[in-house]
């Protein structure tokens, strides 16, 4: 996922072929469920209703209710070169999806239901790789990492750590395989503290380190 719509960075896009989210199709993704569904044929490809179902572990009816709803909102298609008269075949439109931050305020409500869907997931992810983390193989074991630190930021201070940050997660931006390449999921979260309403409130400064 890219927050932004419209940024240069004389690098190639690595969301150029991203979906943009707007107010109707906020409402196709407000579902841990559907992003997973979404995620899953972005990564593997086209797949049937009960194939999803394995993937997700879920019911074959719950699954083709879901597939439907991203259907209906642009994120998915058939596939009719491999769909049957029996069975269908569903294929991801796009290769991602971009956000537009001015949804967070003409959307509150939707917007934070997908990005609470997002984290879902992304916790579910990192909860798997934990669960692998010691298991795998050398080299790749000590090359993971999981790592959170409190500081104290300016807000230009902390415009300029997420344009830092964008530009180190397009630099390793690639497409296609590389020789001793593996797919890597890269997460991170940056945020102002939820228990320091900042200007606007009276901090609670309790707990602070």
């Amino acid at each position: 996922m890219n927050d932004d719509t419209s940024r240069d960075t004389g690098v190639p896009d690595p969301f150029a072929k991203a979906a943009t989210l707007d107010a109707r199709s906020l409402r196709g993704l407000a579902h841990p469920l559907r992003i997973r569904i979404l995620n899953l044929l972005q990564d593997r490809g086209p797949a049937t209703g009960k194939t999803v179902s394995e993937w997700v572990d879920t019911s074959s009816a719950s699954a083709s209710y879901h597939l439907r709803r991203l259907a209906a909102h642009g994120f998915i298609e058939e596939d009719p070169d491999m769909g049957t008269s029996r069975e269908r075949w569903w294929r991801a439109r796009h290769e991602g999806f971009r956000f537009p931050e001015h949804l967070d305020t003409e959307e509150p409500e939707l917007s934070t239901a997908v990005r609470m869907a997002l984290a879902v997931g992304w916790s579910e992810r990192l909860a798997a790789a934990v669960n692998m983390w010691a298991a795998q193989p050398e080299g790749w074991r000590e090359a993971q990492v999981m790592s959170g630190r409190r500081t104290e930021l300016t807000l230009e201070e902390f415009a300029a750590f997420r344009e830092e940050v964008r530009a180190l997660f397009d630099r390793y931006a690639r497409e296609g395989e590389a020789p001793g390449s593996r797919p890597v999921h890269i997460q991170l979260a940056a945020f102002p503290d939820p228990e320091d309403r900042g200007s606007d409130g009276e901090a609670d400064g309790e707990g602070r380190t």
